[in-house]
C-alpha cells in the first residue's frame, strides 16, 4: 500500500519538477496532493470493502459531513484537525 502511494508521489513530483521553486511552494504542492489523495472518492469496488466510506479520510473518521467529495475537504480543512473548540482560559 505505502509503494503504490509512494509511487503517485513520485508521479506527482516528477511532472511538477520535483521541488523546482522556493521552499514554501513545495510544501504547498505536496500538502495539496496529500489532500486530495485522502478526500477524492475511490472506486466502487473499494467502497464496497470498506462499507459505504468513500475515501481514506472518512474510513479514519467513521464521519461523512457532506455528499460532495469536496465540500467534505473544505469542512476538515476550516477545522484544522479539532473536533471540540479549545478550552476557555480562565
Amino acid at each position: 500500500m505505502v509503494d503504490r502511494l509512494m509511487q503517485r508521489m513520485d508521479r506527482h513530483l516528477f511532472s511538477t519538477f520535483y521541488f523546482h521553486g522556493n521552499l514554501q511552494s513545495a510544501e504547498l504542492s505536496i500538502r495539496g496532493w496529500a489532500l486530495i489523495q485522502n478526500f477524492a472518492p475511490c472506486n466502487p469496488t473499494t467502497v464496497e470493502r470498506h462499507d459505504g466510506w468513500r475515501c481514506p479520510a472518512e474510513w479514519l473518521n467513521k464521519s461523512r459531513y457532506h455528499e460532495n467529495w469536496l465540500q467534505n475537504l473544505l469542512t476538515s480543512a476550516s477545522m484544522s484537525g479539532f473536533k471540540y473548540p479549545p478550552p476557555n482560559p480562565l
